[in-house]
């Protein structure tokens, strides 16, 4: 994540909001299972989503998968 306040100091192959804040064009979601509290979800804008038990059962039982999942969330912006 890189956040800046000046359009100039902007890193090419960057997406940035708003706010001014900028992540890697093409991230993919990522998801560290060994994390100390639990499932953590590096999501392809940049944000951070701990999983909840009922899609830890979905991604082990193969009914959903890391794209679906940060489709849902958007940045930890639960999207209805």
């Amino acid at each position: 994540m890189h956040i800046v306040s000046d359009k100039s100091l902007q890193r090419p192959n960057y997406v940035y909001d708003d706010q001014g804040v900028g992540y890697p064009a093409g991230m993919k979601p990522e998801i560290q299972w060994g994390h100390i509290d639990g499932p953590l979800m590096y999501h392809s804008d940049g944000g951070l989503h701990w999983l909840t038990w009922r899609e830890r059962l979905a991604l082990w039982l193969g009914f959903t998968d890391e794209a679906a999942i940060d489709q849902a969330y958007r940045g930890g912006r639960r999207v209805q």
